[in-house]
C-alpha cells in the first residue's frame, strides 16, 4: 500500500513563550502543498521487525533514529501488531528545511498502517496521541487540509481557503535545526504580527494579496540575520514580482506568495541567477472545494 506525504508551510507563526516541558507555545496556520510530496510504502513481511530503504533526490537516515521507524513501532505496540513490516521512502521533500517533511512522514506511516491492518473507524482517534507524541507538527498531517495550529502546534481548527494560491519554493541547499531556530527566536523592537484571529475570515476571502500580508514567521528574523544569503534570495524574490516572501517554519526554506499565473516567470528570473544547490519549485495550496481525500500515491 502507498500514500503521499505532502509537504507544508507555516503562513503564519506567532511564538508565545517557552512553555514548562520546554516546547514553545505558538500560534500558527499551516498550509498544505500540492506539487511537493514524499512517497510511501509499506508492506507486510514474515521475518520479524522493520525496515525501512529510501531514494529519491533526498537523502536521509534509514536507522532506528529515522520518525518513519519510530512511527511504525509506537503504532505496533499501541495496537498490540508485530513489528514485521518493510517500509520504502521515496524522499522528495528537502530535509530540516521547515516543510514539515518528517512529520509528514511520520503520519503517513500512522495512516498507511491504519489502512493496511485495518484500523476499525471507532480507534482511529487514538491515531492523534500517537501522532502528538511523534512531533508537534505531525497531528496536522492526519488530515492536511489549511488549518490554525495552538498550543506546540497540535490543537488543530480546519479553515476553509477561498481560492487557490500559487507559491514558488526557495530551498538554498543547506539545513537549520529547529531546535537552533527556537533557542534563537526574536523579535525586533517595534515589530507586530497581524492580528491571529483575522486569518480565518482572510483565508476564506482567498485574495492572495490580502493573505499576503497576513505572513508572518517569529522565526525568520534569526534565520535571517545568520544566513545573509537568505535576505538576498528573499529581495529577488519580491523584485521578480511576490507579492510576500517568508521563511517558512524554523527554516530555511523560503516561501513566495506570488500573484496568479506569476510563479513560472518569477521562478525562471530565479534559475538564471541562482544555480545548485539551490533548488526551486512552483507548488500550490488548493481551495477548500477543490480539496481531496488524502492523497494516495499516484493520484
Amino acid at each position: 500500500m502507498k500514500i503521499l506525504a505532502p509537504a507544508k508551510i507555516n503562513l503564519f507563526l506567532e511564538v508565545l513563550g517557552r512553555r514548562p516541558d520546554g516546547y514553545h507555545a505558538i500560534r500558527t496556520l499551516f498550509l498544505p502543498l500540492a506539487g511537493l510530496a514524499d512517497e510511501l510504502e509499506i508492506v507486510l513481511t514474515a521475518e520479524p521487525g522493520l525496515q525501512l530503504t529510501c531514494s529519491g533526490p533526498v537523502a536521509v537516515p534509514t536507522g532506528e533514529d529515522n520518525i518513519c521507524i519510530r512511527a511504525a513501532r509506537a503504532f505496533c505496540r499501541h495496537f498490540d501488531l508485530p513489528e514485521s513490516h518493510s517500509l520504502h521512502l521515496q524522499k522528495n521533500i528537502p530535509a530540516v528545511a521547515g516543510l514539515g517533511g518528517g512529520s509528514s512522514d511520520a503520519a503517513a506511516v500512522l495512516l498507511l498502517l491504519a489502512d493496511l491492518h485495518g484500523l476499525p473507524g471507532e480507534r482511529r482517534q487514538e491515531l492523534l496521541p500517537l501522532a502528538t507524541a511523534q512531533g508537534a507538527d505531525v497531528p496536522f498531517f492526519l488530515e492536511p487540509r489549511p488549518a490554525l495550529g495552538e498550543g506546540i502546534g497540535e490543537r488543530l481548527t480546519r479553515i476553509p481557503l477561498g481560492q487557490p494560491l500559487e507559491l514558488l519554493l526557495l530551498n538554498p541547499g543547506f539545513p537549520l535545526p529547529v531546535a537552533w531556530s527556537y533557542q534563537h527566536w526574536r523579535r525586533p523592537a517595534g515589530a507586530t504580527p497581524p492580528d491571529f484571529q483575522n486569518l480565518s475570515a482572510v483565508l476564506a476571502r482567498g485574495s492572495a494579496r490580502e493573505i499576503a500580508a497576513m505572513a508572518w514567521n517569529d522565526l525568520e528574523f534569526a534565520a535571517l540575520e545568520k544566513f545573509p544569503l537568505l535576505q538576498i534570495l528573499r529581495q529577488h524574490l519580491l523584485q521578480a514580482g511576490a507579492y510576500a516572501v517568508h521563511v517558512s517554519g524554523s527554516g530555511p526554506t523560503l516561501f513566495a506568495l506570488c500573484p496568479e499565473g506569476r510563479s513560472q516567470a518569477i521562478q525562471q528570473a530565479l534559475q538564471e541567477q541562482f544555480v545548485p544547490p539551490c533548488r526551486i519549485l512552483t507548488v500550490r495550496v488548493q481551495a477548500d472545494a477543490a480539496l481531496p481525500p488524502r492523497p494516495e500515491a499516484g493520484a
